[in-house]
């Protein structure tokens, strides 16, 4: 099992595989996801380690702040993460595509259903 984003090894890795797992949520659910976290995190309902690391700035308003950064990540880096998946499922692995949290859960306890 690889877990991870390990795009880079994609020509080395994923074509061993059975099933590669893509987690291909929207840009959308992605920001929210940072922007609820951040705000936990900054406001004090969070006190984790990296929690009482983060500022404003970084979180936020820096030029390389969590939020900037995913953004150009998503935009950067998706497009060839779909030319990867669909590579490899041409190989022959199963790729399954996850694109909401509702789907990953449910695919999820299939799985487990299935022990």
């Amino acid at each position: 099992m690889v877990e991870g984003n390990y795009s880079k090894l994609a020509d080395v890795v994923w074509h061993r595989a059975d099933v590669l797992v893509w987690l291909d949520l929207p840009l959308s659910l992605v920001v929210r996801r940072i922007v609820y976290r951040s705000l936990r995190q900054l406001t004090g309902l969070d006190r984790s380690p990296q929690a009482r690391r983060l500022t404003w700035n970084r979180a936020f308003f820096g030029h390389r702040s969590l939020l900037r950064t995913a953004i150009r990540k998503y935009r950067r880096n998706r497009p060839r993460y779909a030319r990867q998946v669909a590579e490899t499922a041409a190989l022959g692995v199963h790729v399954v595509r996850l694109r909401s949290g509702r789907a990953s859960r449910a695919w999820l306890a299939r799985q487990l259903d299935h022990g």
